[in-house]
């Protein structure tokens, strides 16, 4: 989609749609979080059952938008979580429970 005024041009994602008011577009993006749910069970190595979590950027209907990192360790989980809905400025969406 491309949006033009004698100010602005720019080309946007097909999901971003312009929203016009006093003339000056701004775009409407589809909302995201940071989702962090688990622990779900894996095997390690040696076969051995080990429990996961999942820390992922998600849409509305919590479908993963690009990577899902898998941490074997709740805490290390729970504070990559915190630090990506801080720096990216996305809502936390905390639905897990420690091992």
């Amino acid at each position: 989609m491309k949006v033009t005024n004698q100010n602005y041009e720019a080309s946007a994602p097909a999901n971003v749609r312009p929203s016009v008011s006093k003339g000056n577009p701004q775009p409407v993006r589809a909302w995201r979080g940071i989702f962090f749910d688990g622990p779900e069970p894996e095997q390690n190595r040696d076969g051995d059952e080990i429990p996961v979590w999942f820390v992922y950027v998600g849409d509305k209907d919590a479908a993963p938008i690009g990577t899902v990192y898998k941490p074997h360790n709740f805490k290390s989980a729970e504070g990559l979580a915190k630090r990506m809905s801080h720096d990216r400025r996305l809502e936390l969406i905390h639905e897990v429970m420690p091992a």
